[in-house]
């Protein structure tokens, strides 16, 4: 979730990072701004350099500033703003860095940007860039400073993505971001440095880099998939139980949910036809917890029966519920869950939907952060491509719902067009622990949260299928299915 800053509009640009559970109120017309963002330091950035995928070419017109500062500008509705070319001590990112100085002052937006060569022709939409920069804040304020693209009016965006950081010392940390290009640039679209609105200023630029990265596609889908799981029997009964268990109890799951989950065939079976029916209902259940509650679902998983290797892409074929209050999900999970819980495990959450805004998925990846290993680092919904609008109601067609993950990057995609993407270097640069180079095991089901009062139930989520390209295995001694 971001917001707007320019010199004309004059609107403040600030970052946003928000967990799910935020999240769902933001969609709903709460506006937040929390920080979750942070980059790496030089002293460690070795490993998260080395894995970031290479540019083909630098478009940045003059990453090493010249003293007349060609081709970079900034400005400020706080108070004059300047540049200088500055040199840099040994072991610096570069031998010389952009200097931007301001006085104190308030105000609403403040900005540098750095001109690229010919940005028209340099970003082809639906391939992979990266942008990158190094910082450092000799005032040590642990004000935000943003790294994106776009012109001095905040248009003309081939992307929305956005890269944050706020540092109490004066050392040299990077900002990186990988990317897909949604929309054509322009002439004057620019490397935009996003600076703190209000108060003094005194950051050091060096090294900037956009350019096109190798990105690597997931398995072929042109052909049969490795394995296909999907529904057979007769219709109500229960789903074959050699590949799926159920997840029975309430205790709100970590998020607050409402439901009591079940094995019940009455929220999870079969229905003749090879789909799933997973169905949310209003009925007031005592569960193992001793808790009564409202409301009956399921949660499926395959846990210790099906993985899914890294290097593998899986999707599934679903039509999901909507309705305020329903939040049904297709995520798969570290299958280490069980040893180095959670969110040390990783969380791929491959479809999610929030019932009062019945047009939109979302998607998000979760991971430790790096600094506090038991702390959820997310990113998604908000974030570039985390929130996709189909046009049409969740429960209006079958749609497919796919990821893709290896050790370097985890890519999402709706009915088969990629769609988010993150890189495991760009992870680290934001704090972010790397679990997705091991296997992951998929969750099916549909939670009930916030206020579902003006819902009515059931509500039932389909699953025609579930599909996975090259890797996806049954473990030893379970018998395949489907």
């Amino acid at each position: 979730m971001a917001t707007n800053g320019c010199m004309t509009r004059r609107v403040r640009l600030r970052r946003s990072g928000i967990t799910v559970a935020a999240a769902l109120a933001l969609v709903i017309g709460l506006a937040m701004n929390v920080s979750s963002a942070s980059a790496v330091s030089l002293a460690s950035a070795g490993a998260a350099e080395s894995a970031a995928p290479p540019l083909k070419r630098n478009v940045v017109q003059h990453p090493e500033p010249l003293t007349d500062m060609q081709g970079w500008s900034a400005a400020s509705d706080a108070g004059p703003t300047s540049l200088r070319s500055v040199a840099v001590p040994a072991g610096s990112p570069a031998a010389t860095a952009v200097e931007v100085t301001r006085p104190a002052g308030t105000g609403e937006w403040g900005m540098a940007l750095a001109s690229l060569h010919d940005p028209a022709a340099s970003f082809v939409v639906g391939r992979t860039y990266r942008m990158q920069m190094w910082v450092r804040d000799l005032r040590s304020s642990g004000e935000d400073v943003g790294l994106l693209l776009a012109n001095g009016n905040y248009d003309h965006r081939p992307v929305e993505a956005s890269v944050w950081g706020g540092y109490r010392d004066s050392a040299w940390h990077l900002l990186a971001r990988t990317f897909v290009a949604r929309a054509p640039a322009a002439a004057d679209t620019s490397l935009y440095v996003a600076l703190p609105s209000s108060g003094a200023l005194r950051w050091q630029l060096a090294g900037a880099q956009v350019g096109e990265v190798d990105a690597p596609e997931p398995a072929t889908v042109t052909g049969p998939a490795t394995r296909t799981i999907d529904f057979p029997g007769a219709a109500g009964a229960s789903p074959d139980a050699r590949i799926w268990n159920h997840e029975v109890g309430g205790s709100g799951w970590g998020n607050g949910e409402l439901q009591t989950y079940t094995s019940s065939a009455r929220n999870a079976s079969v229905d003749g036809a090879g789909r799933l029916r997973i169905t949310a209902r209003k009925e007031t259940v005592t569960g193992p917890d001793q808790i009564t509650r409202n409301y009956t679902s399921a949660r499926l998983s395959t846990e210790n029966k099906v993985v899914i290797a890294p290097g593998s892409y899986v999707e599934a074929s679903i039509k999901a519920p909507t309705g305020a209050g329903v939040w049904p999900a297709f995520w798969l999970i570290g299958a280490n869950h069980a040893t180095v819980g959670w969110p040390a495990s990783g969380e791929l959450d491959v479809l999610e939907g929030h019932g009062a805004s019945p047009t939109d998925t979302f998607r998000a990846v979760h991971a430790s952060s790096l600094s506090l290993p038991e702390q959820d680092n997310p990113f998604g919904w908000g974030d570039d491509g985390g929130r996709v609008d189909l046009g049409q109601p969740l429960d209006a067609a079958f749609h497919t719902y796919g990821v893709y993950f290896d050790k370097d990057l985890v890519r999402f995609y709706v009915d088969r067009r990629e769609v988010m993407s993150l890189w495991a270097a760009d992870g680290a640069a934001n704090g972010r622990a790397w679990p997705f180079g091991k296997p992951q095991y998929p969750i099916l089901n549909v939670a009930v949260s916030d206020d579902p009062s003006a819902t009515v139930f059931p509500r039932t989520m389909l699953v025609d299928n579930l599909s996975i390209w090259s890797g996806g295995v049954p473990l030893a001694g379970t018998a395949a299915s489907g």
